[in-house]
């Protein structure tokens, strides 16, 4: 993504962390390359209206089968990558968006992704990753159903003019359709998925009828002998339970379980021969088979929304464990100090009394030598202390013999002869302080 280097290092100038968001932005433009980046004002809730960094486009998704371009925004925050960007779906206009656990009916995207944001743990690539995942579980948008065109007015037509149209569902890609599979329709709207071509064609359509349970009215079926050409397919209705006939399979109705009644039949369904009704055990099935859509579509929402709680609830129980361990390893530590502060008072407040009782016996001596007012361990300290007594002395000497001779107190010939002198003394008294502190074993001096 060389091409956008430039662009992104112009938007994210006036950002906190311009290196780092760049960075960030860069390597998800170069996985995800139907993102394009663009500068773009952002209005917040209190008013504020900021230039914020927008990836706009789409990223692959696969569901139930097929690979989608779901259609994003993603907005990053100038704080970037220490605060999560924020996300919206944007469908296009044949599109729709589908509400659920993550999305709104704004499209804003709200997962625990989001929520619990912690750079560099989580990052654009992984964000975009975990969309794809949680998108290819539950689509956050579906294609607009167009309305049906309205039955043909002709009931002696033996077969219909052609098959009928439906939006494809997710499992299945539109008959005579190649490339990318288009946007799946509303789960929600009580449609099954459609069928595979039938082994015999279509029968016409029988008017839709009223009944008490709020679902479509089923079409017309094939008769089992007399009426159609037998054919070789393999593609055969499964055998009939109970001595009924055979069951049809599920309809593809474009109205909700709970919508308007009837639409028209599928090319797929059978009758009895020689008659226009629908029976009872066809409206049974058909009622079965809702259900039991209804209740496996249920069940994989709350499994899934349980899943989910139970991983961020041993995310909780893992971080609770590794913060006990570390409160633990604290106080333990802390128990430790404690212990040695407490023994270094105690040394102390004993250090403290002998400097006092050293005090009061200097203050009641009247006549104190100031040779015997140091006293050493060993008498190799003692000669250390002299040696480097007489050595500081000479120091001094030299120094106020230089301060003579610069106010012409001394010739410059006494001068130089006495410090000849002084220097060779001190110099065999900084030997004798070496070889003191070696045979102590301090260290050298430098």
């Amino acid at each position: 993504m060389t091409n956008f280097d430039g662009v992104l290092k112009s938007y994210v100038s006036k950002y906190k962390n311009p290196d780092l968001a760049r960075r960030d932005i860069t390597t998800s433009l170069a996985q995800y390359k139907d993102l394009r980046p663009s500068l773009e004002p952002f209005v917040f809730n209190d008013g504020r209206t900021q230039h914020l960094v927008q990836l706009e486009g789409t990223i692959p998704v696969p569901y139930k089968g097929n690979t989608y371009n779901i259609p994003l925004q993603l907005w990053i925050m100038d704080s970037h990558p220490y605060n999560p960007p924020m996300v919206y779906v944007r469908p296009t206009s044949t599109m729709q968006i589908k509400s659920g656990r993550y999305v709104d009916m704004n499209g804003k995207v709200d997962m625990p992704y989001l929520r619990e944001w912690r750079w560099p743990k989580s990052d654009l690539m992984g964000l975009i990753q975990i969309l794809a995942v949680t998108f290819g579980e539950e689509c956050p948008v579906f294609s607009k159903v167009p309305a049906r065109p309205p039955p043909p007015n002709s009931s002696h037509t033996p077969y219909p003019t052609g098959p009928a149209q439906s939006m494809p569902m997710p499992g299945m890609p539109a008959p005579g359709h190649t490339g990318q599979a288009p946007y799946p329709s509303y789960p929600g709207s009580g449609g099954y998925p459609q069928q595979y071509p039938s082994a015999y064609p279509a029968a016409p359509g029988y008017p839709p009828t009223s009944n008490s349970f709020g679902y479509p009215a089923t079409g017309g079926y094939p008769a089992s002998s007399g009426n159609f050409p037998p054919t070789q397919s393999s593609n055969q209705f499964p055998a009939p339970y109970g001595g009924y006939g055979a069951n049809p399979p599920y309809p593809s109705p474009q109205t909700s379980f709970a919508g308007t009644q009837g639409s028209a039949a599928t090319n797929t369904s059978t009758v009895q021969p020689n008659t226009g009704t629908v029976t009872e055990e066809h409206l049974r099935a058909s009622l079965l088979s809702a259900v039991e859509d209804k209740m496996k579509r249920k069940l994989r929402e709350f499994f899934a929304q349980a899943q989910a709680e139970m991983d961020v609830l041993k995310k909780t129980e893992a971080d609770l464990t590794k913060g006990k361990d570390k409160l633990e390893k604290m106080v333990k530590d802390l128990e430790q100090e404690k212990i040695s502060i407490e023994s270094n008072i105690i040394l102390l407040r004993t250090k403290n009394d002998e400097v006092k009782d050293a005090l009061q016996k200097m203050e009641q001596t009247d006549n104190l030598e100031i040779d015997e007012a140091v006293v050493t361990t060993t008498p190799l300290y003692r000669q250390l202390l002299d040696a480097f007594a007489e050595e500081q002395a000479i120091e001094d000497a030299i120094y106020y013999l230089g301060e003579a001779l610069r106010k012409n107190v001394i010739e410059l010939e006494v001068f130089l002869k006495r410090v000849r002198e002084l220097s060779r003394k001190q110099f065999m008294q900084r030997a004798l302080i070496q070889k003191c502190r070696e045979k102590a074993g301090l260290p050298p001096l430098v």
